[in-house]
């Protein structure tokens, strides 16, 4: 029925969009109100968020139709996007949660320093340096399944698009945080505060950015 509400806005352009919404938005909601443990408005909530990604694969929004009723808070539709759900619901393998028992003296060194600065909510940064080899990445991803296995959000950034695709939920920095390929000393990252990008980086208790060292300092500065 959500599939079908979006097909019809976007290539039968009804002549009243929120019409059509309140006729059928009971048939619309049926099976998240199904769940006893959502209220009417997390219900609500949820079937305008997902059409609104039906609509964004199409390159639309749910602004553009007025669905929104008068009163009802959008920040917390707006913000799940695609992009977050995505990261948000990341599966995370035994093979990777078994790490943490695996690392060796250093590596378990550093891994409880970082997982206790993470769980005392006091912000930091550590760099960590080595040759290749010496299990670096070993080290992220044994972070990265600690902290999502907890239900929290982490970002796995890296300067390469070959260490990207190492790292599970991987991106690029140049793409997770919008850096410019061409810099120049004004340049900004262009992140606007009510896009989901913005509501991850503020979400997250972990950001880990592979290869730092590799980015240029004009990059890094932005």
């Amino acid at each position: 029925m959500r599939r079908l509400f979006e097909t019809l806005l976007v290539y039968s352009c009804p002549n009243d969009p929120k019409a059509l919404w309140l006729n059928f938005e009971f048939s619309m909601s049926e099976d998240f109100a199904k769940c006893s443990a959502m209220t009417p408005a997390q219900v609500k909530s949820k079937v305008l968020q997902q059409i609104d990604g039906f609509l964004q694969s199409l390159g639309k929004s749910i602004h553009s139709y007025n669905l929104i009723p008068t009163g009802f808070s959008y920040e917390n539709i707006e913000n799940e996007t695609r992009e977050l759900i995505a990261e948000r619901n990341i599966v995370i393998s035994e093979t990777d949660l078994n790490l943490i028992k695996l690392l060796n003296e250093k590596r378990k060194k550093a891994f409880i320093v970082i997982f206790e600065r993470i769980y005392s909510d006091r912000p930091g940064g550590f760099f960590i340096d080595g040759l290749d080899g010496i299990g670096k990445t070993f080290l992220y991803r044994a972070l990265l399944a600690n902290v999502r296995s907890k239900g929290y959000l982490a970002l796995a950034t890296t300067t390469s698009r070959i260490a990207a695709s190492i790292l599970l939920g991987g991106r690029t920095a140049h793409s997770r945080f919008k850096i410019s390929i061409d810099i120049f000393d004004s340049a900004t990252c262009q992140i606007s505060k009510q896009t989901s990008l913005a509501t991850m980086m503020k979400e997250a208790k972990l950001i880990i950015w592979d290869e730092a060292q590799c980015l240029k300092k004009q990059q890094s500065k932005l």
